[in-house]
């Protein structure tokens, strides 16, 4: 096993894996990003063993983008934030601090690229 912070990796089938090596141990094998699209599992794609992940991918993106969006923001908690996304439309769920807050996730949502976002927060104080 070689030693330093990152190593690359050949596996029999010619996939390039990324992986990181912190103190000796394996922490994460991932496949490159130009290798991503790729994957597959007994000769099968991604899309053909979940009918649903390509029609989804989108959403799936935007919701990753609102939840980063989200945990970026100065003015947000997002810890008690939960995210959903359909057709582009996303749905906010959960508490925040006051109504300044509940304004700034909805905003960060847009700044992601939803279509639309339908808010369900409350305005909860924290202690």
């Amino acid at each position: 096993m070689p030693t330093g912070l990152s190593a690359i990796h050949k596996v029999s089938q010619g996939t390039v894996l990324a992986g990181f090596v912190i103190a000796g141990a394996l922490v994460l094998a991932l496949p490159l990003p130009s290798q991503a699209e790729e994957k597959s599992f007994a000769g099968k794609s991604q899309s053909s063993l979940d009918p649903h992940y390509s029609d989804n991918k989108a959403d799936l993106r935007l919701k990753l983008d609102v939840k980063r969006e989200i945990s970026l923001s100065p003015y947000v908690d997002g810890d008690f934030i939960h995210v959903t996304v359909r057709d582009g439309v996303v749905t906010l769920r959960g508490s925040v601090e006051d109504q300044s807050a509940a304004n700034a996730a909805i905003e960060n949502a847009k700044e992601a690229g939803a279509k639309k976002v339908i808010s369900h927060l409350t305005t909860e104080e924290k202690k």
